[in-house]
């Protein structure tokens, strides 16, 4: 039995060696990865794009962390309090929460990001998504009360105190974002304009720590953070991530084994199927139309409503992208939610059935819109992303609307990300083709992106209805699920109706990823790629 004994320790200890050296050779395994867009800034407040959003996912955290089911679970914070009324959450943080640097994490720099996330004066791209019920937080925006007053408070280091005007239900999902994350104050003050405009000028809270980044680098690396409370689970070393905007490269850059992941286009995605590597995922996201009301003809509800009918989604999604996502008939994308009156998926619960392919209609509200407004110039300009399969789409919603709306003149400006965004920001634009990721699982944030006056109306679009749904949602009747999305739903067939966006379909990633790597997490809501638990065998 004692021979037995040995010989048996002995094989479990080999294979206990094996196994640490598989990890060990998984971990120094680099996971090469493609995206389509450049990298902006790390700071938390001043993002407004996804492919920023995602470097701040990968290098920082929250209280809440977005798992691989989608839902959020707790992260900086070990524990979590609610009183009774829904309005004041207690949160206890972790003892061994650090910054890249090595310095402590504690309540004060939650206290000091969300505050400056807020403050007017940072001109903050995230500090919207606030506008749902942290006390004070829509008065410290407007300039109406001192940034000292945000609804957030340290009690000691590791205790934060949030206190809310209304309840939100929402709240939980919320605080994944990265503009509920920590800043470092000394680190801002020392960087002072320049935080986030490099990988030297970056500070990390999460998994990984930005390296190899001058702020105009297309191509960077993730390195693991020791720092990190969690660093244990954190399985991969460097994660190289550059950017690839034409299929084409990614595809070639794929097959020759020099990356793990890319986008196909819809060309690619059809001929690949069958591939072992191809993989589809469908995203809470739309893709749409915004059109700028500041152009007189684009002004009018008609001539928007002609645009609308004017369109073949279902030809759009299936011969142009290839399968690749599918006809939206709403603005708030399929899968998101369900609405709690009916069960049913809140975008089925919502559709009007004015979202569609109509010829006829698209010709009647044309002459009629195009009679009201006289004189208006009928040339207009559709900007789009430089990736393949957004100028692919812009040209097929060309010939649609030239074909179908007469006197129609369409040209289409394909720009890089930044430059169209500073477009976007200054409303200098026509038409641009837009897709919003929603951030969590609620309609409430796509939501507000469409209220008069929100920074992400680019369209300037504007009802006092759809204002008045929305607001009831977020405040009186905040705390009563059945009547918040009776709201939600009003307010979604409002857009539908009048035309707020020009809805094209739901969004899905078609893509090659290579096997091996293994438990990349891609998010339905939020952001795209999370690495943390990422390895490659």
């Amino acid at each position: 039995m004692k021979k037995t004994q040995i010989i048996v320790s002995a094989a479990v200890m080999a294979m206990s060696m094996g196994m640490m050296q598989a990890h060990a050779d998984a971990a120094n395994k680099t996971i090469n990865w493609t995206l389509t867009g450049d990298l902006k800034t790390t700071d938390p407040a001043k993002l407004v794009d996804t492919i920023s959003q995602d470097t701040v996912i990968n290098t920082g955290e929250g209280l809440y962390r977005v798992n691989a089911k989608g839902k959020a679970e707790l992260a900086a914070a070990k524990s979590v309090k609610v009183s009774a009324d829904g309005l004041k959450w207690t949160f206890t943080l972790r003892n061994n929460l650090k910054w890249s640097n090595g310095k402590s994490i504690t309540a004060a720099d939650f206290v000091y990001g969300w505050q400056r996330t807020n403050d007017p004066v940072t001109a903050s791209g995230t500090a919207p998504i606030f506008y749902t019920g942290i006390k004070n937080d829509i008065a410290i925006q407007q300039g109406k009360a001192a940034v000292s007053s945000l609804g957030i408070k340290a009690d000691g280091d590791h205790k934060l105190v949030v206190t809310l005007d209304h309840p939100m239900p929402q709240l939980k999902a919320e605080l994944s974002f990265v503009g509920f994350f920590p800043q470092n104050k000394a680190f801002i003050e020392k960087t002072g304009s320049t935080y986030g405009s490099t990988a030297a000028k970056s500070i990390s809270s999460g998994p990984y720590i930005l390296k190899n980044w001058n702020g105009n680098d297309t191509a960077y690396t993730y390195v693991k953070n020791p720092y990190y409370w969690d660093a244990k689970d954190v399985k991969t070393k460097k994660i190289k991530i550059q950017m690839v905007t034409d299929a084409t490269t990614g595809f070639n850059l794929y097959n020759s084994g020099k990356v793990d992941f890319t986008t196909l286009s819809p060309t690619q995605a059809q001929a690949s199927k069958q591939n072992k590597a191809y993989k589809q995922t469908s995203l809470a996201a739309t893709q749409y139309l915004v059109m700028n009301t500041e152009n007189k003809l684009l002004a009018n509800t008609d001539v928007r409503r002609a645009i609308q009918y004017a369109i073949n989604r279902q030809q759009l999604t299936s011969k142009v992208l290839a399968g690749s996502g599918s006809p939206a008939k709403t603005y708030i994308p399929a899968g998101l939610v369900k609405d709690p009156n009916s069960g049913e998926d809140f975008a089925k619960a919502a559709a009007t059935g004015v979202v569609k392919y109509d010829k006829k209609n698209a010709a009647a509200y044309w002459e009629k819109g195009v009679k009201a407004v006289g004189d208006a110039s009928k040339n207009i300009v559709i900007m789009t992303d430089d990736t393949d399969t957004q100028k692919q789409a812009a040209t097929y919603i060309q010939a649609q609307l030239e074909a179908n709306l007469k006197g129609l003149k369409v040209t289409i400006k394909s720009v890089a990300n930044k430059p169209q965004l500073a477009a976007l920001q200054s409303h200098n634009f026509d038409i641009a083709i837009q897709t919003w990721n929603a951030d969590y699982s609620d309609p409430i944030e796509m939501m507000n992106l469409l209220t008069t006056g929100s920074s992400y109306n680019y369209g300037k679009w504007s009802d006092s209805d759809y204002d008045k749904y929305v607001t009831a949602a977020s405040t009186t009747d905040a705390n009563n699920a059945k009547t918040r999305f009776k709201d939600l739903i009003k307010a979604e067939q409002i857009i539908e109706k009048k035309v707020g966006v020009v809805p094209l379909n739901y969004s899905s990633v078609a893509s090659f990823w290579r096997p091996s790597v293994k438990d990349v997490q891609l998010n339905q809501v939020g952001n795209t790629f999370d690495f943390k638990y990422a390895v490659k065998h």
